[in-house]
């Protein structure tokens, strides 16, 4: 089975084009990078609200982008209802995503997201190219790990995922666990499910680590409830009282700093200054924080694979998370990583004292993480895999 030579995808968001570092974000730049190195020709389309106002021309790929057209009734909406303004506007996407889409007739295979399902009316298309939809956080996993309840909104966009994942040529994801999960909530056979798990660009192998006398602990992420920031906050009190020197790195968007606000207002004064929010970091900021940290947690209560374990362990990091789904399809215990029970901040804690306090558990578990980053998780595996994918959909195309 030969590949797809010109390959699109189909996102609402891309690392390094739209200024947003999401998961999904990261994942197309990733694989459209990858793809282009290996010869293939790749189309990003990326249906936005509006223009955007600074974009890179040093890409190896093509970008276009769809600005929907706003509906005149978006000014009244925006006035009766958020729900009915999202609802417009996300709509209005879907169909410039179509239309655009539609327009290169010379793609092969389109890889999309069901994360706002923006090739919801392409698929209903007839005479396209195939196209295989990527489903990561669903958008019910998504409600319930935050909210956790329904409302107009939440309705309309799970059922237009629901809509998008089951008439997609094919469907992916990521990791067996969230396979299942996934093919439970819409109904399909976890067998037809093709399983192609994230990659990175693995950063270069990081020098050893010497024992530090004053241990660092890194947090990357969205500040939010679904990340686990709030047993991270309950948990650091004790680590940081374990050893004089230890401090903490917290990295992420923190809306109206509702976190840092917290944290100042209820931690002891005397470790204020020892917990240190960064908000969100360029990238050349974020490889150092990396580089001078000794210890990666990340305590979310749920990820769909869990890139940021990844990217710490390709750093060599030690990893500190709660055995949710997401760790438990990446961190190994004891070997790449600590995982704790979820909702327990005494243990989270422990974990995280176990570690400061021993250099040489360390290295190993560093060691270790970064050997599975190289051999699993590498950004040529996942371009080998995807090509292998779409060449597999499209020969079963008449």
């Amino acid at each position: 089975m030969t590949p797809p030579r010109h390959i699109g995808l189909l996102t609402p968001c891309i690392s390094g084009v739209t200024g947003l570092g999401s998961g999904i974000g990261v994942h197309f730049r990733h694989l459209a990078d990858g793809l282009t190195d290996a010869g293939h020709r790749v189309t990003c389309l990326v249906p936005l609200e509006q223009a955007l106002t600074n974009r890179s021309a040093d890409l190896p790929f093509q970008v276009v982008v769809v600005v929907a057209r706003r509906s005149p009734l978006l000014p009244l909406a925006g006035r009766l209802s958020w729900q009915l303004h999202h609802w417009l506007m996300l709509r209005a996407r879907h169909r410039a995503a179509a239309i655009a889409a539609l327009a290169c007739a010379d793609v092969d295979i389109w890889e999309t997201t069901s994360s706002d399902s923006p090739a919801l009316d392409l698929i209903r298309v007839t005479r396209r190219a195939p196209v295989l939809t990527r489903v990561s956080t669903t958008s019910s996993q998504l409600r319930l790990t935050n909210s956790g309840a329904p409302n107009w909104i939440s309705r309309q966009k799970e059922g237009w995922e629901t809509r998008a994942v089951r008439t997609s040529d094919a469907v992916v994801t990521h990791t067996p666990r969230h396979r299942i999960l996934m093919a439970q909530e819409f109904g399909l056979d976890p067998a037809c499910v093709y399983l192609v798990p994230h990659g990175i660009p693995l950063p270069p192998p990081p020098p050893a680590r010497v024992d530090n006398s004053a241990p660092r602990l890194l947090f990357v992420g969205r500040l939010e409830h679904r990340k686990g920031i709030d047993l991270l906050l309950a948990a650091l009190p004790a680590a940081l009282n374990a050893h004089p020197c230890v401090t903490a790195d917290l990295v992420g968007l923190d809306p109206q700093s509702h976190w840092e606000k917290y944290w100042l207002n209820h931690a002891p004064t005397e470790l204020h200054h020892r917990v240190h929010f960064h908000g969100l970091l360029p990238q050349a900021d974020l490889d150092l924080a990396y580089a001078e940290a000794d210890i990666f947690v990340g305590p979310s209560r749920y990820e769909s694979f869990g890139l940021v374990f990844v990217e710490a362990m390709s750093r060599g990091l030690p990893v500190v998370a709660l055995a949710a789904p997401g760790a438990l399809d990446i961190i190994l215990p004891e070997i790449t990583g600590l995982l704790t029970p979820p909702e327990v901040a005494t243990a989270l804690s422990a974990a995280l004292i176990r570690l400061i306090m021993d250099a040489t558990l360390r290295r190993r578990l560093g060691a270790a993480g970064r050997g599975i980053a190289e051999s699993q998780y590498s950004r040529d595996t996942l371009v080998k895999k995807s090509l292998s994918a779409y060449a597999r959909v499209a020969s079963q195309r008449p």
